[in-house]
């Protein structure tokens, strides 16, 4: 095998031509492509439980990942004890306390936005929803929000992908779509419609519903267990299975609360479903998933769901519409892998949680204690996109990264693995990867693969006080 700017990202022993070919153009499509931040507009209904305000805290850490581009705070009517207050005032708040860090942020990273920026962002949108209320009594003429004209206004503007998190009802959203329908020409609506990739935290609106039945061009993720069991759903897996103890008090208060000015206002309590689930009661985050899912680390790649990452994994249900699916996991009880929604969240948890409380000390005074994540490199290429690999069945493959390094000047560790649920060949496994632990490693292929995909995902993680982990995903395809 040839070289790649200068040195092998992989080397297969067919010697095929027309491979490097085949780098050279994915590669630098890739590094396009993953060069641009997710334009980001997020839903909340912030104020009525506790855990929006959690994840608008850790949210606005990685303000810099996303160009960020609206925060709309809405409210419903599903529980009496949360009266449907629009609650922006806690957002200008929260941002007020970003202001404080947002100069120690950018010793550690550029990029992040200006506080006065993101206070234009926020915008009320509507009260008028809930479960059982129906859809169209707030959404349709004279239900527009300034949340919903604001989502019109920014996607029409827009000439890449406009990524919408939804924390709470998709009530804002659905008005916006009832609008467009309404007002643009078919040509127009098919534009902007194309332009949206939504992720919804379960459905907390009535309006999911008629989303999903009346835009089926939609790229939507649903985020909840198909069987309609919310507390096995994807998103619990944020601080439900696993280990749990990184969602306690004792780890938010050792990391995060006190640390700086933002992190001091995250809630220390919040319902976690009780001691049979989680006994902490501390850190929920559920909504958090909905935009971890598009943060570029290297293992997210968010138009294919069914791939996996931060924010989870999903099965196509429709087109473009997705849903939860399951992750095997080791359950230390039963002594066996076990399949579950929440574990494609779950699995991740101590590299983000690790993650997050670095981003915390950016923003404290003790510069001197702040770690920053490693920099993976496979051959010459730094950038966050997947590599593709084809390969014969029966073949092995090369990998190298040894030219990864840490910022920090910290020793690392490599770990290889097989994502085995992410490909098509479910019979994948760590044994088909020579050296696991090594930076340059050689994959087996087996011959039963052909016409397979089989996703190893590099995992390199520092030896900093607090670890971190940078991440890349190549994709073997195998052929005949």
């Amino acid at each position: 095998m040839g070289s790649l700017y200068g040195k092998s990202i992989v080397e297969s022993t067919t010697g095929k031509s027309g491979l490097l070919l085949f780098f050279l153009i994915v590669l630098g499509f890739s590094a396009w492509v993953h060069a641009q931040k997710p334009t980001l507009i997020i839903t909340t209904d912030i104020g009525q439980d506790p855990d929006d305000q959690q994840s608008f805290v850790r949210f606005l850490h990685y303000a810099n990942e996303f160009n960020c581009k609206g925060f709309i705070a809405n409210a419903d009517s599903n529980y009496a004890h949360e009266p449907p207050l629009i609650r922006d005032d806690i957002l200008h708040d929260l941002i007020s306390k970003y202001e404080l860090i947002e100069d120690r942020l950018r010793l550690n990273a550029p990029g992040y936005p200006s506080a006065d920026y993101l206070h234009s962002l926020v915008k009320p949108g509507s009260n008028k929803n809930g479960v059982k209320i129906p859809v169209e009594t707030y959404v349709g003429l004279g239900h527009d929000t300034e949340g919903s004209d604001w989502i019109i206004e920014t996607v029409q503007k827009s000439k890449v992908p406009v990524h919408i998190s939804v924390w709470g009802g998709a009530c804002d959203l659905a008005q916006a779509l009832w609008k467009v329908r309404q007002t643009f020409t078919s040509a127009e609506q098919a534009d902007f419609v194309k332009k949206l990739r939504v992720y919804c935290i379960g459905k907390q609106d009535s309006s999911n519903k008629w989303i999903s039945n009346e835009f089926p061009d939609l790229w939507l993720i649903q985020a909840l267990d198909p069987y309609g069991n919310k507390w096995a759903s994807s998103y619990r897996g944020m601080f439900l299975g696993g280990d749990m103890s990184l969602t306690s008090r004792k780890w938010l208060h050792t990391h995060i609360i006190g640390k700086n000015p933002l992190a001091n206002t995250y809630p220390d309590k919040a319902f976690t479903g009780g001691k049979d689930l989680n006994p902490y009661g501390a850190m929920k985050e559920g909504d958090s998933p909905s935009w971890l899912y598009f943060l570029p680390n290297g293992l997210n790649v968010p138009e294919h769901p069914e791939w996996g990452g931060w924010g989870g994994r999903f099965k196509q249900q429709a087109p473009r519409h997705f849903t939860d699916t399951e992750d095997r996991y080791w359950d230390g009880e039963t002594g066996k892998p076990e399949p579950s929604n929440m574990a494609t969240v779950f699995r991740w948890r101590s590299d983000f949680q690790n993650d997050f409380a670095a981003r915390v000390q950016w923003g404290s005074r003790e510069g001197s204690k702040v770690n920053h994540a490693p920099i993976v490199v496979l051959g010459n290429a730094k950038d966050t996109g997947p590599v593709y690999v084809k390969v014969p069945a029966g073949d092995t493959v090369t990998l190298d990264a040894s030219s990864s390094y840490d910022p920090d000047g910290d020793a690392l560790r490599f770990h290889w693995f097989v994502y085995s649920e992410a490909g098509n060949f479910p019979t994948a496994h760590d044994g088909i990867i020579q050296d696991v632990q090594e930076s340059k490693t050689q994959v087996k292929v087996p011959k039963t693969a052909n016409r397979k995909t089989i996703h190893v995902i590099l995992r390199v993680t520092d030896n900093g006080q607090l670890p971190l982990t940078a991440y890349k995903r190549i994709i073997l395809e195998v052929g005949p």
